[in-house]
């Protein structure tokens, strides 16, 4: 993971795209099938609102609009997304912020990169601190979430499916809920195997030392 820190810190202070390698094969069909909305859910700070209204600087076929409430930065705003995809790459554009993501095939498909473009446009527009911070949380997701379709194993098919249905359907605030119920649900698991182990022995010595 501090790799993953070091290198967004070096893409946040060069001018030009660095590119961030995952260390895992491509996989073309992943990232022809990674919508907008499933990269967006990946953000672990932002809670989405599909936004069907439009104004007249919208551009026909510029993407899906999406009302977003920021809580690493305690922004609000609206953003269109739009998906580029083709053989060896993959883009997605968020117009409202100015920033891209971007996904490339390295070393003959052996490897993976990951690369973000942000230009700041208007008085109102995030930092570039703050899209720095954004996107150490928002890579390593990607990262994550990508390694589940890197290798078809019972243990990564069972992920997939719980990030699919269930994690990334929720806000923040949900998942945050949810992995606190979890843990407490393996405190509680944990508590009753130490009773009933407890009194096992218990019962199989007659309450003697």
């Amino acid at each position: 993971m501090r790799f993953l820190d070091d290198t967004i810190a070096a893409m946040s202070t060069d001018k030009t795209m660095t590119w961030m390698p995952l260390n895992l094969p491509w996989n073309q069909q992943f990232w022809d099938g990674l919508d907008s909305m499933r990269a967006m859910r990946l953000n672990p700070h932002w809670h989405i609102e599909e936004n069907d209204g439009y104004t007249e600087y919208d551009i026909p076929g510029d993407g899906s609009r999406y009302d977003i409430d920021d809580i690493l930065t305690d922004r609000q705003f609206t953003l269109r997304a739009s998906i580029e995809h083709g053989q060896n790459h993959w883009k997605v554009t968020f117009n409202g912020v100015d920033l891209a993501i971007h996904a490339r095939s390295e070393d003959n498909g052996k490897n993976t990169a990951l690369a973000y473009e942000y230009t700041p446009f208007g008085e109102n527009a995030p930092s570039s601190e703050q899209i720095d911070t954004l996107l150490r949380h928002w890579l390593p997701s990607i990262r994550e979430y990508y390694r589940l379709f890197t290798a078809d194993t019972v243990r990564n098919r069972f992920f997939r499916f719980f990030m699919n249905k269930v994690m990334l359907r929720m806000n923040p605030t949900q998942r945050r809920i949810c992995a606190f119920m979890f843990k407490l649900t393996l405190l509680e698991v944990l508590l009753i195997i130490v009773l009933g182990v407890g009194f096992y022995f218990y019962a199989n010595t007659g309450g003697t030392p």
